[in-house]
């Protein structure tokens, strides 16, 4: 009987078995984790830490605790495998650096937003002091109801006049009279015509 398969079926043995050369039986605590399709996972996790070692520690701990504990077991496993040096230990590093940079980005995220509220609340405290032009908000409170007050640096009580100017003059008859300028080319061609005789 081929050392694939269980003794009284057809349910591959799993890689622990397979590579220990004996039968997978039923409650075997590696079938679960190391099926017959993760030989290269059974490898590096045998090679770091031993078939045997893996066994006690599995009942070394509860039941319940399995699953999270030969998930970590395997991860340090691929880890050495594809860092021999480093291993899980540069994976933790290479994860802090990038905190530290993701940090340090956020920190300076915060100031700029800190700066742009500090702005914000600077030019807010300058339009209450100034709310209108240059003039104050106590000065526009001294002004009369009927006086003309420049909210927006506009001289508007000099407009109001320089209108009311240009109504008066509409309205009053225009002095000149135009009829001159038309009789002006004949008397000058006259003057023309009497320095040519002398």
């Amino acid at each position: 009987m081929s050392l694939n398969t269980l003794s009284g079926g057809s349910t591959p043995a799993c890689a622990a078995c397979k590579f220990q050369r004996k039968k997978c039986k039923k409650n075997c605590l590696l079938a679960p984790y190391f099926p017959q399709d993760r030989t290269n996972q059974f490898t590096n996790a045998h090679k770091l830490f031993g078939v045997s070692n893996i066994t006690k520690m599995l009942k070394g701990i509860e039941e319940s605790q399995y699953d999270i504990a030969m998930e970590n077991l395997i991860y340090h496993a691929n880890a050495r495998a594809l860092d021999p040096v480093g291993g899980v230990y540069r994976t933790i590093c290479d994860l802090k650096r990038k905190i530290e940079i993701v940090q340090a980005e956020l920190n300076f995220t915060r100031q700029q937003i800190a700066m742009c509220r500090s702005l914000a609340q600077q030019q807010q405290r300058q339009r209450q002091d100034l709310p209108y032009g240059c003039y104050s908000h106590e000065h526009l409170l001294q002004q009369d109801e009927d006086e003309y007050v420049n909210v927006d640096g506009f001289d508007h009580q000099n407009m109001q006049q320089h209108q009311e100017m240009q109504q008066q003059q509409q309205q009053q008859p225009n002095p000149i009279n135009y009829e001159m300028f038309l009789e002006m080319p004949e008397q000058t061609s006259k003057v023309k015509l009497e320095e040519e005789k002398i």
